[in-house]
């Protein structure tokens, strides 16, 4: 259950950054690209995340069953870390292999 929730609502902040970093890298250098998709990207990204990860934390409090709990409590932890690792770790595997990720005809000389 968790699982397909969070894939589900998180899935689409790494969609979202490697579109505006694909889109900016085809007139860009890396670094400039990486710097647009967070400028482009990271409010959006935040909003709807902490939006997730607030309304999980809060309803888990609220909830009595120890199941219940345990689910949505697991839902804020893991929303929490799909947005560290899309802020963090996204953007490095990108430039590492935006060689994979950037078609030939787009990347710079």
């Amino acid at each position: 259950i968790v699982q397909s929730i969070l894939m589900g609502a998180t899935i689409d902040y790494g969609i979202l950054f490697t579109n505006y970093y694909c889109e900016s890298r085809r007139t860009l250098a890396i670094g400039e690209a990486l710097k647009l998709a967070y400028s482009s990207s990271t409010q959006t990204i935040l909003t709807s995340g902490l939006i997730l990860i607030s309304v999980t934390a809060i309803c888990g409090q609220l909830f009595e069953d120890k199941t219940v709990k345990a689910i949505i409590g697991t839902l804020s932890i893991g929303a929490f870390s799909a947005i560290v690792l899309i802020l963090f770790l996204l953007p490095g595997i990108l430039s590492a292999c935006d060689r994979l990720v950037i078609k030939k005809k787009y990347r710079n000389k």
